[in-house]
């Protein structure tokens, strides 16, 4: 079986969204497996949807100074307010939920959240009556977003808290071949990020979140041991931005993300033309 893992990244997903416009557009999609993670799950939606003409002005919309306000940090508020964004863009980009259902026939769509009692990874698929609040929960990073979001009454976070690139879950799902559209260049390294200790401080209500941040570079690193280092039966390949974005987690300068969204386009052209 073949997989396609998105990665997450907040704003740098306009990158991710250029890889899959170009697969839509060759129609192109041979997996029977798609894990997506944060924003990663978002552009996986839309791949699902085969909806190719409108992804850019989906991620400019999202560049608003209504969503994103840095100086709530100093109001503890949300900075970036997920919430609001759902409720606004899915007035303006609804989500056909009878298409993604009748599209993901023979396939698997799974998110990865992190849940904030245990500090483990989870895989869920999304369900018609929550799939906007489990859309919220894989995106929930502690500091960004304030307000809880709960499944099933429980809290959760970011899935790439605990799973940020979940290849060996793709693994362990029976695929073989394993695509992985990365938000950072091929030779990146996860380094330990001061970020991570101000949302543990934030999240000490839940230690074991708390924990998972503190090591998120390791887990993180983890993965990119797996996939630089894959089993004998399993197949690997990465689409990877060819050096470091200008997009960053919140941008919201458009001709930015309109140059990563391109550099996204030329990279999905060239892994649809080694195919032939």
């Amino acid at each position: 079986m073949k997989a396609l893992i998105v990665e997450g990244g907040g704003s740098r997903g306009v990158f991710s969204f250029g890889v899959t416009d170009t697969f839509i557009k060759a129609s192109y999609n041979p997996f029977s497996i798609h894990l997506g993670v944060s924003n990663g799950a978002v552009v996986q939606l839309w791949y699902l949807l085969k909806v190719a003409d409108y992804n850019l002005d989906k991620m400019l919309f999202s560049a608003s100074k209504k969503y994103v306000t840095y100086s709530n940090i100093f109001f503890n508020k949300s900075i970036m307010n997920f919430e609001r964004l759902y409720q606004d863009a899915q007035k303006v980009f609804p989500i056909d939920f009878d298409r993604l259902q009748e599209n993901l026939k023979n396939k698997k769509f799974v998110i990865v959240v992190s849940d904030a009692k245990t500090g483990s990874p989870e895989y869920i698929e999304l369900t018609r009556d929550d799939y906007i609040n489990e859309m919220l929960a894989t995106g929930a990073l502690p500091v960004l977003m304030k307000n809880p979001i709960c499944l099933n009454r429980k809290r959760k976070f970011d899935g790439g808290i605990t799973d940020p690139i979940p290849v060996k879950k793709a693994y362990e799902m029976g695929a073989r071949e394993i695509v992985i559209i990365r938000t950072y260049e091929q030779e990146f390294i996860r380094k330990v990020k001061l970020e991570n200790y101000i949302a543990a401080l934030a999240t000490k209500s839940y230690p074991k979140i708390s924990q998972a941040l503190k090591t998120n570079a390791a887990t993180y690193n983890s993965a990119l041991e797996f996939i630089n280092n894959p089993p004998n039966d399993c197949k690997i390949i990465q689409i990877c931005p060819p050096k470091r974005l200008k997009t960053k987690r919140a941008t919201i300068d458009h001709d930015t993300l309109k140059n990563d969204y391109e550099i996204g386009v030329n990279e999905g052209s060239k892994y649809i033309k080694n195919l032939t």
